[in-house]
């Protein structure tokens, strides 16, 4: 019988490209990808695709240099490519490998299905499928939402009575919705992508929390509520063009985080949520990436 193979796309990019490459091959290979920094030139991200023999064929490679095309257009340089036949098993080791339990914070752990971890006294587990949704945690972006998240829950949770209520716009796999439900919160997870919601669904019945999360793929113009903290891991157009609706949905005292953004946009973001009467109340950077904290007085 003959030994069954995939197609892996091999995509060497900046590392400030790494999200960008990885949501583009996430959505064109239908499945999760894997990201490595071990072993690249400095300053570069290795982005990993596989696709079944019959899913990659001469009009995806075309459409993948297209892809390519646009980037090098708008200034982007990726630094390689390289397409090649694996076996079906170095695909599922490799996949398997790499997503590891991933301590994100000191109390958070992010950890695979496949993975068994015993926690310790004080550590919270989130089960993520690496799917075809954004979001398992190594994203610089999803880490600093994370320190955030808990920093925020850690400061304000004995103020609260009850569960508190909060939002996590553009959800993706609903890792941040499924943290802050970790941490006793109840939570609405939103995302215009169907895929993505379904994603973000099914890892919220993985972690056995649907008494905590809901997940609908709505808009957030949709939304009439306000809620004591709003999680926004976006792009910086995303975010800018979004900062109205999202001020209006934060109820008085609560918190909004905001990611997704590199430290370049700062200036304009923080122009424009501060213009919208919020008070900026904490900053975090890793690599070039941002996340940041807003207050409603």
């Amino acid at each position: 019988m003959a030994q069954e193979t995939w197609t892996e796309v091999r995509l060497l990019v900046p590392a400030r490209m790494q999200e960008e490459a990885a949501t583009f091959l996430t959505e064109f290979s239908g499945r999760g990808v894997i990201l490595e920094e071990e072993g690249v030139p400095a300053e570069g991200t290795l982005v990993r695709a596989f696709f079944r023999p019959e899913e990659f064929g001469p009009w995806q490679e075309a459409e993948l240099r297209e892809y390519l095309d646009r980037l090098m257009a708008y200034g982007l340089k990726p630094l390689g490519l390289e397409v090649r036949e694996v076996a079906a098993e170095e695909w599922s080791e490799a996949w398997k490998a790499h997503f590891q339990p991933l301590h994100v914070t000191p109390r958070l752990v992010i950890c695979p299905p496949w993975q068994e971890y015993s926690p310790g006294p004080e550590e919270l587990v989130i089960t993520i499928y690496p799917g075809m949704a954004f979001g398992t945690g190594r994203h610089p972006t999803t880490a600093l939402c994370l320190r955030a998240l808990e920093e925020v829950w850690r400061r304000d949770l004995p103020l609260q009575v009850g569960p508190w209520p909060v939002l996590d716009v553009g959800t993706g796999s609903g890792i941040l919705a499924l943290a802050a439900a970790r941490l006793g919160a109840k939570v609405l997870a939103i995302d215009v992508d169907p895929e993505a919601a379904a994603a973000a669904l099914d890892n919220v019945r993985l972690n056995a929390l649907q008494d905590r999360v809901w997940v609908e793929a709505a808009p957030l113009a949709a939304l009439r509520q306000q809620f004591g903290l709003i999680l926004a891991n976006l792009t910086a157009p995303d975010l800018l063009e979004g900062a109205e609706a999202l001020a209006a949905r934060l109820a008085a005292g609560g918190a909004l985080i905001i990611s997704g953004f590199l430290t370049e946009d700062f200036p304009r973001l923080e122009a424009r949520f501060l213009s919208l009467g919020l008070a900026a109340a904490g900053h975090y950077e890793q690599d070039d990436w941002m996340a940041l904290v807003w207050r409603r007085p």
